[in-house]
């Protein structure tokens, strides 16, 4: 067991009941001597809610009195995201490491101002870019550095979520413009462009489409077509649907020698691939959690069932793994990717999204 981390987390919205869930996971594995040492949210009643589930030392209506407190070590920030900035400048002015829920601003420039703010502070940071995390396509990653599948071709993602103010996400902030930044794009496939840029570099130019079907001030259809360095096409399908049913991804990576397929359906999650000459085989969720664990510095036969299934089954998302990797590189004073230099990355691409959508033309987030 590790020495105790006391976090404060501000936001007990539906993300950050995730990563309190995410938290007592950890603790009850063993894997991670974790303290909720405070919790803050301007909504009294989710607020108390909230703390009566989770039991933290302190409760706050003010995030900088949750920052300011002598007992938290590391602050989450899981708040709509134009409340990001003032969050993260107050926790790096008093040198706390950072966890900040994805989208981490509404745009390019005010994330490059948060990377500026917290490298100056020397803070450790990361992102909720959880992707990075599912084992599946860390999988597919260990599976490309191990084979021979040629030069990337073609990369194609279709991410598809009932739009997040009502149904099980009732987070009806997302459909304003002034506090989301966005909507689908933005809010929810910058998950995707983060993955696509990881998978098959730097993204010269985008050209995308999208539209408003619903008349909330937000979009919720976006399609983008981007060149990679080295002549990649990546096509992305994002959508926000009023049909009854969790988030999708279906995901394909074509290269000159393979093909891998990822699909990170709620009742179905796997993963196929096939090499040239070869026959295709299919991964199941055991397999691919060995890279997973891999990227953790853990291996599955020094883990109890606890540990196991708290990093690799504990919720649909890799949330207490992301947590997990986070904060060891705190303890061990190592920077981290997913890092805010990697969120500023993924908004480069979606700000040269939205402006090729709105001038009708490629545009280029170099």
């Amino acid at each position: 067991m590790s020495p105790k981390i006391r976090i404060g987390l501000i936001g007990t919205g539906n993300i950050g009941r995730v990563h309190l869930t995410s938290f007592l996971a950890l603790r009850a594995a063993g894997l991670l001597d974790i303290e909720i040492a405070a919790l803050c949210d301007v909504n009294p009643e989710s607020l108390n809610s909230v703390a009566e589930e989770y039991n933290p030392n302190a409760i706050y209506t003010d995030f900088l009195d949750l920052i300011n407190d002598e007992n938290v070590d590391v602050v989450y920030i899981c708040t709509p995201t134009n409340l990001h900035s003032d969050m993260v400048k107050a926790a790096a002015e008093v040198g706390k490491p950072i966890m900040c829920e994805k989208p981490l601003a509404h745009s390019c420039p005010q994330a490059r101002e948060l990377v500026a703010v917290t490298q100056s502070a020397e803070v450790n940071t990361s992102v909720g870019l959880v992707l990075r995390y599912d084992q599946f396509l860390l999988h597919a990653k260990k599976l490309i550095e191990e084979n021979d599948f040629g030069r990337p071709m073609l990369a194609h993602i279709r991410d598809d979520q009932h739009f997040p103010i009502d149904y099980i996400y009732n987070s009806k902030w997302r459909s304003e413009l002034s506090i989301a930044g966005g909507g689908t794009l933005i809010e929810h496939s910058i998950h995707d462009i983060d993955l696509l840029r990881w998978f098959f570099g730097d993204i010269e130019d985008v050209y995308a489409k999208i539209s408003n079907f619903s008349g909330n001030e937000v979009e919720d259809h976006a399609s983008l077509i981007m060149t990679h360095r080295g002549g990649a096409v990546s096509t992305l399908d994002s959508i926000w649907h009023w049909v009854e049913r969790p988030s999708e991804r279906r995901i394909e990576f074509f290269f000159e020698k393979g093909y891998i397929g990822i699909k990170l359906e709620s009742s179905n999650r796997y993963l196929i691939y096939h090499l040239q000459g070869e026959s295709p085989v299919s991964v199941d969720g055991e397999t691919a959690n060995i890279a997973l664990l891999e990227k953790l510095g853990l291996h599955a036969h020094n883990l109890n069932r606890k540990a196991y299934e708290a990093l690799t089954s504990n919720g649909g998302e890799r949330y207490a793994a992301m947590s997990y990797d986070f904060l060891n590189s705190i303890m061990k004073g190592e920077s981290l990717s997913p890092s805010f230099m990697d969120a500023v990355n993924a908004h480069k691409i979606v700000d040269a999204a939205y402006t090729s959508a709105n001038e009708d033309r490629p545009f280029s987030p170099l």
